[in-house]
């Protein structure tokens, strides 16, 4: 095998192995979270949950989605989550994976980032909640890493 095979076996299959795209089965999601969430746990549900390292949470909750622009408090309540005492910003934005609708709450001295993706027969969620002073850098790691939020089903 001459040197530029072997240099190219070797930079493809590091390719292949370093990375982190993550099957949700139960979820019907393939995700590729940021380098330090390594996925924790996977339940069938109801509803689908994967946990990941350092507070980032996938959920998938089956029926008739709310609408992207319904109330945050509407939405968590599909997610099946409690509303956080403060809305910091509500948006709503596009996804490769389609129309989402993008929320920050306050709760005491952390802060939750929530991306709502509605589907035709479910709702995903994303919710990533960490201590203020974790929460500018992690958030930004978990809003780049939706672009590889793929639904599977």
């Amino acid at each position: 095998m001459n040197r530029s095979t072997l240099l190219l076996w070797l930079l493809l299959s590091c390719a292949v192995a370093c990375s982190r795209k993550t099957e949700l089965h139960a979820l019907g999601l393939q995700y590729e979270p940021p380098s330090n969430m390594a996925l924790r746990a996977e339940e069938a549900g109801p509803p689908a949950v994967a946990r990941f390292e350092g507070g980032l949470e996938l959920r998938s909750v089956q029926g008739t989605p709310p609408k992207v622009d319904a109330p945050p408090e509407e939405v968590l309540g599909a997610a099946g989550v409690p509303v956080p005492e403060r809305r910091l910003n509500a948006t709503s934005g596009t996804l490769p994976a389609g129309p989402v609708a993008r929320y920050e709450f306050q709760q005491g001295t952390s802060r939750m980032l929530v991306y709502f993706l509605p589907l035709a027969d479910r709702s995903v969620f994303v919710l990533y909640t960490a201590p203020e002073r974790d929460y500018g850098p992690g958030s930004a790691r978990v809003e780049r890493s939706l672009s590889t939020l793929k639904p599977t089903r």
